[in-house]
């Protein structure tokens, strides 16, 4: 952890934030049950509100346009922090497009090579796709356009040792929320007959609270170490 003032209360800032996205993921499942178009819609928003806060924990690789939504009294020197190869960068739509395309496509087509019905219900497995592309690669496309390396994003999925807690957060948020989807598949071929056995319902949810989880994780985890810091500058000063 850091013990220089700023720097620990932008942790702070970031642990409270995760906390509150977990509980706002949390309502994602009732959303899904009732409308699959406004679940999207929830979704998208919390999705960028996520990735913002991520990234936000490095100040020196943030743009100061995207750090409002976070910004404080202690933030006025921005700026100072900005990197000018990044203030002269545009986001190219047609490369998001693409990307969000293919994750889109892939995810369909793994979809179906588990067992999801080819024509009967593509429509629902679309709906998914798209639900599991917002949460995992469309966090992914915001890391790329602030860092600008495709090995330091093929490195978040791949590897297991990081730099700093960016790369951490959405490595270990993609694990979860797959494993989360995963999880959400085992109830569908039970014979309860419940109306949310069908697909791709229980996969949505468990996509939404594995994605949720690793938020509060994440949250509490840094609030502990935090605590755990405080108390170990204060009985160095007690000595």
């Amino acid at each position: 952890m850091m013990s220089h003032p700023k720097k620990a209360f932008n942790l702070w800032r970031y642990a409270f934030c995760n906390i509150g996205l977990g509980f706002l993921i949390l309502f994602s499942p009732v959303i899904i049950l009732q409308n699959f178009s406004y679940a999207i819609a929830f979704i998208f928003f919390l999705s960028t509100v996520s990735s913002l806060n991520a990234l936000n924990i490095n100040k020196k690789s943030v743009l100061t346009t995207f750090s409002t939504t976070f910004a404080t009294s202690e933030d006025g020197k921005a700026d100072k922090f900005t990197n000018r190869r990044l203030e002269k960068k545009e986001f190219s739509f047609l490369k998001g497009l693409t990307a969000m395309t293919l994750s889109i496509s892939l995810f369909h087509v793994f979809s179906i090579l588990f067992g999801a019905p080819v024509f009967e219900v593509y429509l629902d497995t679309l709906y998914f796709s798209v639900l599991m592309t917002l949460l995992t690669t469309y966090p992914l496309m915001w890391y790329f356009f602030f860092c600008d390396s495709l090995p330091a994003v093929l490195k978040i999925l791949s590897d297991s040792k990081f730099d700093n807690l960016t790369e951490s957060y959405f490595h270990s948020m993609i694990l979860w929320t797959v494993f989360g989807a995963w999880i959400g598949a085992f109830p569908i071929p039970l014979d309860w007959d419940r109306p949310w056995q069908t697909w791709p319902i229980t996969c949505c949810i468990g996509a939404s609270l594995g994605n949720s989880a690793i938020h509060f994780i994440i949250g509490f985890k840094l609030i502990f170490g935090l605590f755990r810091d405080r108390r170990k500058i204060t009985l160095n000063r007690s000595v």
